[in-house]
This record gives C-alpha cells, sequence and structure tokens, in this order.
C-alpha cells in the first residue's frame, strides 16, 4: 500500500475568498495531492485546509500553499476570535496509511526546515514532533497570540525551534507537529451569552483536568459576531475517548440549565468514519453499529 499522510493547515484567514482560493490552488498543485476539503469563517477569520497525498507530495504541497499565504496575509491587519500567532497559524501531519507516527515526525521536521530556510519563518514544533515537553500543546505555544510575540519578542524561552530569531514582520511565526486524528466541533447556541459560553468551556476542561470524562477535549468560547451568537468550540483530540455526541450532550444539558437552547452544531474539516459511527452508537444506544455493518464498505 502507498503511504499516505493528512495535512490541515489552519490559515489566518476567513473573509477574502480570493486569497483562500489562492492558497487551496497552490497546496493542490501538486498532481498527487487530493485536497479533500477547506471552510473558511468569517468570526473565526481562519480557513482550514484538508488534504491528503503521499509523504513527499505533501511535503511540497504545504510548502507551496505556505509560500502563497506568506504572501497575500498581513498579520498585523488581521482580526477574529480564534487564537493565532501567524499567517500560517499551524501545520498538522497526521499518518493515515502505511507509515508510522516516528515518520510523520520527520517528514514533520522536513516541511519545518523548509520553511524556516526559504520563507525566513520562525518555525516551533508541538505535539509527536515538539522538542522541549512545554511545547506539546499548542495552547502553550500559542499562549498569547501573535500581539504578544510582537510586543515581546522570541525571548525568555519563546525561542525558535527553526528559523528567525525574530518573528516575520508580517506572518508572524508558525507551528508544525505530526499528531494523531483530531475531530475540530462546535456547539452553537441559540444566544448570545457569552458569559455563558466562558462557563461550559471552563467546566469541560475542568471535568477533563480532573479524569472524570471528557479526555482530549479542548474548548473555548468564541463570540461569533456575524450572526451574534456565542459558540464553544472543541477540539476532541482523543476521539476513541470521547465522542462527538458526549461533547453535544454536556453541552446541551449545561445550555438547557442555563435557559439557553442549542442552535446547530458543526464539523470543521473531515472526520474518520469509526468516530462517526461512535457518535451515533451513543446517540441511538445502539453498541453494535460498526463498520461491518454499513453497506457501502461492501461494496468498495
Amino acid at each position: 500500500m502507498a503511504k499516505l499522510v493528512q495535512c490541515i493547515p489552519n490559515f489566518s484567514e476567513g473573509r477574502r475568498v480570493d486569497v483562500v482560493r489562492r492558497i487551496v490552488d497552490s497546496i493542490a498543485s501538486e498532481a498527487e495531492v487530493k485536497v479533500v476539503d477547506y471552510s473558511m469563517d468569517v468570526d473565526h477569520n481562519r480557513a482550514v485546509v484538508t488534504f491528503v497525498g503521499p509523504p513527499q507530495d505533501v511535503r511540497r504541497s504545504i510548502f507551496a500553499g505556505t509560500k502563497a499565504a506568506v504572501e497575500l496575509i498581513d498579520l498585523n491587519k488581521h482580526k477574529g476570535g480564534h487564537p493565532r500567532v501567524g499567517s500560517v497559524d499551524v501545520i498538522p501531519i497526521v499518518p493515515l496509511q502505511d507509515i508510522s507516527m516516528a515518520e510523520a515526525v520527520a517528514l514533520s521536521r522536513e516541511i519545518g526546515k523548509d520553511i524556516a530556510d526559504n520563507l525566513q519563518l520562525p518555525v516551533y514544533f508541538y505535539e509527536q514532533s515538539a522538542t522541549m515537553r512545554h511545547r506539546t500543546n499548542l495552547a502553550d505555544v500559542r499562549k498569547g497570540g501573535f500581539e504578544a510575540l510582537r510586543e515581546n519578542g522570541l525571548i525568555d524561552g519563546r525561542e525558535p525551534d527553526l528559523g528567525p530569531s525574530k518573528m516575520h514582520p508580517t506572518a508572524g511565526v508558525t507551528v508544525v507537529g505530526a499528531r494523531g486524528p483530531l475531530i475540530a466541533f462546535n456547539v452553537n447556541l441559540a444566544s448570545n451569552d457569552m458569559k455563558a459560553a466562558r462557563a461550559i468551556a471552563k467546566k469541560m476542561r475542568d471535568i477533563r483536568d480532573s479524569g472524570g470524562g471528557l479526555q482530549g477535549v479542548k474548548a473555548i468560547a468564541v463570540y461569533l459576531k456575524s450572526r451574534d451568537i456565542a459558540q464553544v468550540s472543541t477540539n476532541i483530540t482523543l476521539p476513541h475517548q470521547a465522542s462527538m455526541y458526549e461533547v453535544y450532550s454536556f453541552v446541551e444539558r449545561e445550555a438547557n440549565a442555563m435557559g439557553i437552547e442549542v442552535l446547530e452544531s458543526e464539523l470543521i474539516g473531515t472526520i474518520r468514519e469509526e468516530s462517526l459511527l461512535k457518535a451515533a452508537s451513543e446517540a441511538m444506544k445502539l453498541p453494535n453499529l460498526t463498520t461491518k455493518r454499513v453497506l457501502d464498505n461492501w461494496m468498495r
């Protein structure tokens, strides 16, 4: 079987369609790479692109996409609801087929070196690629955001793993790393009550940290100005332990207790079939719902 990896770069642009389209076209320039999804959010002011391909093709594609983003996005002019440190904020690499995590880490290091050497962009490694324990968690690497790095400089433990010792004047820095599958899943409230959304997100984090459930779930509250609603934005980093249904149910239960309804939920990027089945199985109390019961899998 051919080696396949997934790359899910997050770009700090969610309002200019032409800019995102040019970045996506740059990524898609490699023949063996397939862009399977991309989405934009005006309130987060962020675009997420998902593409798959052989390791070295993905390496060339993400360099092309990063180069385009550095040329097109000035983070000094960027305002949005999502934390960020760079025009190309984060570049996750996920091993999909016939490739080990160690190989994915090696690929991430090659990608980081390409970016640092050729685009003069400071690079930090995170997750499985982290060179320091305190950089494993993306939130720790991104603490304070672009503005804090611009004001304080890349010093006192914030020195990059690769690249210049000063941040790029318009593109900031970028974070690269290999990791396992992750589900980006948001729950929108039928309310603009950010106090409630923050309380729900904090309770989720507290329960996770206490070991009482919601393992691997990261949660923040975001105000969606274009719709005047509050959002509980989550990353499910251990989808084999916590499901979308568990997250949705928790948010709904907590919101209802405050007299607030859930408006809808939202999936960003792609999801593995097993994660979708896990959520459906829990929602319908259907324990024997497995991939073998899905007819489409027998027709491929």
